[in-house]
């Protein structure tokens, strides 16, 4: 056994444990017999491969408690209500909301009550002006979030992000005056705002929202009904920050690279420093971290081109991030989408690039309506599962509509850099990017007047393992195929 399937194992292992330990929430006994077993399985067969499973099953056993532990600490028992006065930091950018500004606090100081180290989801006036990284003179009675509705937790929702506590009415609310980390908090996030304001110069609405949501994240920006029209096309993924957007607009930026007269590997390099500003401009959400790390695996993968060294990087990947959180396995639909966009792209790629001959016209368009068609594979199973909903357009919708995306966003890319070295400059881009834009938008206005649009769904865990089970047959005979083939051709060499 080599280290690279050791690795291999291992990340699976520490995976598979949080995965047994999010769902199952076995006993401590049950851990206990188990250890009790492996160690009696190793001393009843002293071989050198067996004890080579020893890390993998050790991370197994380590991520089960490590969920375990997420799990009962945010639940009713570990946490009580009870009034907190004292200083408190904004954590996040204020998102309006229909009767307040939602903004998420934390402790830096207790002046009375128990100090909570989690996070406060605070629901502020929204005539109270707040800006990320402000201290708060705070004074609130918190209280437990409440799952309203049986099939969403919402409280282990919250959670993922550290969220233990929400702040309805806060008693007292006084802003103090701004330090050097507010301001420098505030700092980092002009570039957001100003990328912001320039769209909205450059283009009109609802096109400038789904200008914004595309490459900042977020469909907030979007009115009501064409947010639930791209809920019906299947297309509400690509206003969120996921590893198949990160993936494009590192490609992009190789693209670039190469114009400018990079080498290939520099070009990598010139990706991955592209996508570090990139999330620095959209504010460095945990989310848009996670999809960039998901994004630059994939990207790199295709790059290298070894499939086996791209799902090592992209389970190394997730392993870390469930290391920090084990809660996202589970409660965090984004990660279980960037997470399966991003394998979809590693494990499919090298096979869709010998399936379209090179001196194909058009071939990168082909190229990234089969990759989309893949993808699409992958996540609408658990889009039906995680919502309950099934929209028989979602296939077409996405493999027509997602490939004009990467050049909708190079436009506005290249437009908002125009508008910032030459106002009026950034015309002609906006123009071409309005167009792209406006076939989406059109696109999903006109199928979510169409009846039977979106259905609801029941779908059973049993027919999720079923589903994968199946892609993952057909990606291990295509993988044998591709050998086969690639033996005989040596051979009449």
């Amino acid at each position: 056994m080599s280290k690279d399937q050791v690795f291999l194992l291992a990340c699976l292992g520490y995976i598979g444990g949080v995965f047994v330990g999010s769902f199952f929430v076995p006993s401590v006994w049950s851990l206990i017999f188990g250890t009790a077993f492996f160690i009696a399985i190793l001393i009843a067969f002293p071989y050198k491969k067996i004890f080579l499973l020893v890390i993998p099953l050790a991370v197994f056993f380590f991520g089960i408690v490590s969920a375990v532990k997420s799990v009962d600490h945010f639940r009713e028992g570990n946490m009580h209500q009870e009034e907190v006065v004292g200083i408190f930091r904004v954590v996040s950018d204020p998102e309006e909301k229909s009767f307040f500004r939602q903004v998420i606090v934390q402790t830096q100081s207790c002046i009375s009550g128990n100090c909570p180290r989690e996070k406060i989801l605070w629901q502020a006036p929204k005539t109270m002006d707040i800006v990320i990284g402000a201290n708060i003179k705070f004074s609130c009675v918190l209280e437990l979030p409440k799952n309203f509705d049986s099939e969403f937790d919402y409280r282990m929702f919250l959670a993922k992000d550290d969220i233990g506590y929400i702040c309805p009415k806060a008693l007292r609310a006084d802003v103090l005056a701004e330090d050097a980390q507010a301001r420098f908090m505030r700092f980092f996030f002009l570039p957001k705002r100003a990328f912001e304001n320039a769209v909205n110069k450059s283009l009109p609405q609802p096109e400038a929202g789904l200008a914004t949501g595309l490459i900042l994240g977020g469909g907030d920006r979007l009115p009501e009904t064409l947010k639930q029209g791209f809920v019906i096309a299947g297309l509400s993924h690509i206003v969120a920050i996921s590893g198949y957007n990160i993936a494009l607009i590192a490609q992009g930026f190789v693209i670039m690279g190469i114009a400018l007269g990079l080498w290939r590997r520099q070009a990598l390099w010139f990706a991955v420093i592209g996508i570090t500003l990139f999330i620095f401009l959209v504010g460095a959400p945990a989310s848009a971290v996670r999809a960039g790390v998901m994004g630059v695996c994939a990207f790199a993968a295709l790059f290298f081109g070894r499939l086996s060294r791209g799902i090592n990087m992209l389970l190394f990947a997730g392993a870390v991030m469930l290391f920090f959180q084990p809660l996202l396995l589970r409660y965090d639909i984004g990660f279980q989408l960037s997470f399966l966009a991003t394998l979809a792209i590693i494990v499919s790629s090298p096979y869709i690039e010998q399936f379209v001959p090179r001196e194909f016209f058009g071939r990168s368009f082909v190229e990234v309506a089969l990759l989309t068609f893949v993808v699409e594979l992958f996540v609408i199973p658990i889009v039906a599962y995680q919502f309950h909903i099934f929209s028989p357009f979602a296939l077409l919708m996405n493999i027509l509509l997602l490939p004009i995306v990467p050049y909708a966003m190079a436009t506005i890319f290249i437009s908002v850099l125009g508008f910032f070295i030459l106002p009026g400059l950034h015309m002609l881009p906006a123009g071409v990017s309005y167009g792209l834009l406006r076939i989406i938008t059109y696109a999903v206005e006109r199928l979510s007047v169409v009846p039977y649009a979106m259905q609801e769904v029941s779908f059973h865990p049993l027919m999720l393992f079923l589903w994968y089970a199946f892609l993952l047959s057909v990606i291990l005979l295509m993988r044998k195929y591709s050998i086969r083939k690639y033996v005989q051709t040596k051979n009449l060499r």
